[in-house]
């Protein structure tokens, strides 16, 4: 061939090739990328692939191919983002990888939020576009699989805001908001697949989040009704007219916006009984917030009795009883279209209070809805109120105080002759002076000790109340509580001695020790008052329940003196046995003191005065003794051991040497 024809051949094959790669070139695009992927990933590939770190640890360099290959990037090639890997393989590690060379928008919006400010200022565990999107596996974030999807958003945020140490780190002052979030009508809502449930992003933005304190922050305070209003338009439109709503665009602060009243991540829906909103939470947990603070209402001039003489009304107090149907704030003012009593579109202006109640009381005239329901009087009506107020006072204490007394002279003449009878009839000491003074300090201690106790833990009860009226103030009834308790402790102390160190003291003790019959009596006595047997059981000096109430006092007295001496004084106890005593103790304390309670009032008190047998009350713990026919009938086991097996030294110590008869009969069942 000559010259002429190889210039020819060669045009020829470079016109054919020119066309081939115009048409073919884009698709040879990917095979050119995969080559390169698949060289990368020769090393890349190995799942144990790594290198150490200037710390010393082992840093992955696995990338997982088929993450890789189901990514949205999977398209491009290594180099496409790690652009100085320009060999292969690379002896020099590539540069991080700039997100901003393809998303230019996304990563201004970022530069221009906290996240992104805290990265370029150097915050070494700032969020970055790979802490929330990945790296080789990202998706796009309409994918489900997506970790900016909506539904994994939280999860995603979670990892730095749902870590306390990081929180504390940086000063977050919300402590778990995904946690919140989760429990939220908004996290249900999604989980149903509803996927247009407010998200992170939804509220905080994508890329721009700013902090609640930037004015240009979708939740700073006053943009947050906006920012709700994007789903909750209607709702939007009625607040920002509204009182409330024209108030926050003026700049009071005070003023409330969504947030504060149906809460910030765990916003429950409005029938939910945990719901801040709900019918028997809004007016006592949400409303009463602001018009019960007598800062802002003396601010903003809004009377301070509106939320007390609500409460105090049939609808405050039906609610109170966790009525659901009673009215409550927002049933008469409305929820997000709240306006002055003065402004005609107001639903209780005067115009307006029939309809407004009508919604409750069908055929509500114009008269019914003048009736006061935050009880607000005239002069005239405030002064009649006084004056029936005083009259009834008046008569409560005349009437109910005449009653009273009447009773109590009843009661009292029942004693007295209870008294004489016993004065009159064969008897026995059962305690002596020794025993009965010491009932009495323990009576006297108990008492004092419940009283002051409980008026600490209940300073709203009205009978606290009236004890602070008489001028009893927390140092008076610190004081009384402590000398009382230590009155207490020195009592048992002076018991215990005298239970072995005194003669008497140790036969009281060996009577009161619990045996075997002790619980063979029980169940008699229960098959007794049943109806399965027809007589009681004969029992000791101390029957089965005076043991009982006997060995629980030493109990709880042991408990009380204890943990009442940790209270006392805290600092040396948290010196000597941690900070964690003084919690402990105040609960057993606290419980400790209502069982003990509830102990005398239901059992002590029922035996040593409503009991049938006692009525109107023992007089035992008075006199010390006991006649002869009572003792027979109820200790008729310890009454025969006295005159038939105790030597007459013990006899001695009961007084009932030829004052009482022998038993006629008895079983030593």
């Amino acid at each position: 061939m000559g010259k002429t024809g190889r210039v020819l051949s060669v045009s020829v094959a470079a016109f054919v090739a020119s066309v081939v790669l115009l048409l073919f070139g884009p698709l040879q695009q990917p095979l050119v990328h995969a080559q390169e992927n698949q060289e990368c990933l020769a090393c890349h590939g190995a799942p144990d692939f790594s290198v150490k770190g200037k710390n010393g640890k082992e840093i992955s360099l696995y990338v997982n191919a088929k993450q890789l290959a189901n990514s949205i990037h999977a398209g491009f090639s290594c180099t496409d983002c790690h652009s100085d890997a320009t060999q292969i393989p690379h002896l020099k590690p590539p540069k991080r990888v700039s997100c901003a060379q393809c998303h230019e928008d996304q990563y201004a919006a970022y530069a221009k939020g906290i996240h992104g400010r805290a990265h370029l200022s150097g915050m070494k565990d700032a969020p970055t576009c790979t802490s929330c999107h990945g790296t080789h596996n990202i998706e796009a974030p309409d994918n489900p699989a997506s970790t900016v999807s909506k539904i994994n958003q939280p999860q995603t945020c979670a990892k730095c805001h749902g870590d306390p140490k990081f929180n504390r780190k940086h000063n977050i002052p919300v402590f778990n908001p995904t946690q919140a979030y989760l429990h939220s009508i908004h996290s249900q809502e999604l989980l149903k697949g509803n996927d247009k449930a407010a998200t992170c992003s939804d509220c905080h933005e994508a890329h721009d989040l700013l902090p609640a304190s930037n004015p240009d922050s979708k939740i700073y305070r006053k943009n947050v009704p906006e920012t709700c209003g994007r789903c909750h338009y209607k709702q939007f439109k009625q607040y920002i007219d509204s009182i409330h709503g024209q108030a926050l665009l003026e700049g009071a602060n005070n003023a409330p916006n969504c947030t504060d009243c149906h809460g910030e991540h765990a916003i429950k829906k409005v029938t939910s009984k945990t719901s801040p909103v709900s019918p028997e939470n809004v007016s006592m947990q949400t409303c009463a917030r602001c018009h019960a603070n007598e800062t802002i209402n003396e601010k903003y001039g809004i009377p301070n009795d509106k939320v007390l003489s609500y409460e105090n009304s049939y609808h405050g107090l039906a609610v109170q009883g966790k009525s659901t149907i009673a009215a409550n704030c927002t049933s008469c003012h409305g929820v997000h279209n709240i306006y002055p009593a003065w402004d005609p579109r107001s639903t209780v202006n005067v115009a307006n209070l029939d309809r407004t109640c009508g919604k409750c009381h069908p055929g509500a005239s114009k008269r019914f809805a003048s009736i006061p329901v935050h009880q607000t009087r005239s002069l005239i009506e405030a002064k009649a109120e006084s004056i029936i107020t005083k009259i009834y006072i008046l008569l409560i204490i005349s009437v109910i105080g005449s009653m009273f007394l009447h009773n109590f002279l009843i009661w009292l003449q029942a004693v007295i002759r209870k008294y004489r009878k016993l004065s009159g009839e064969p008897s026995l000491t059962r305690f002596n002076k020794n025993m009965i003074i010491q009932h009495f300090i323990l009576f006297l201690s108990f008492t004092t000790l419940a009283i002051t106790g409980f008026a600490l833990k209940f300073p709203d009860a009205f009978w606290v109340k009236m004890l602070h009226s008489i001028g009893m103030t927390e140092i008076i009834r610190k004081t009384i509580h402590h000398t009382a308790g230590t009155i207490l402790i020195a009592a048992s102390i002076y018991h215990f001695f005298w239970l072995f160190l005194t003669r008497r003291g140790r036969v009281e003790l060996r009577y009161m020790l619990p045996v075997a019959k002790d619980v063979s009596d029980a169940v008699h006595s229960v098959e007794f008052y049943l109806g399965l047997r027809d007589t009681k059981p004969q029992y000791d000096k101390y029957d089965y329940t005076e043991k009982a109430e006997y060995w629980a006092l030493i109990w709880g007295t042991v408990i009380m003196s204890i943990t009442g001496l940790i209270m006392w004084f805290p600092v040396i106890s948290a010196n000597l046995f941690g900070g964690w005593v003084l919690p402990i103790a105040t609960l057993f304390h606290y419980f400790e003191a209502i069982l003990a309670t509830l102990a005398i009032l239901v059992w002590h008190f029922f035996f040593a005065i409503f009991h049938p047998s006692e009525y109107p009350m023992s007089l035992v713990g008075i006199t010390g003794k006991v006649s002869c026919e009572s003792c027979k009938k109820h200790h008729g086991r310890w009454y025969h051991k006295l005159m038939h097996r105790e030597p007459e030294k013990v006899r001695r110590m009961f007084d009932v040497t030829g004052q009482c008869e022998e038993l006629e009969e008895y079983d030593e069942e």
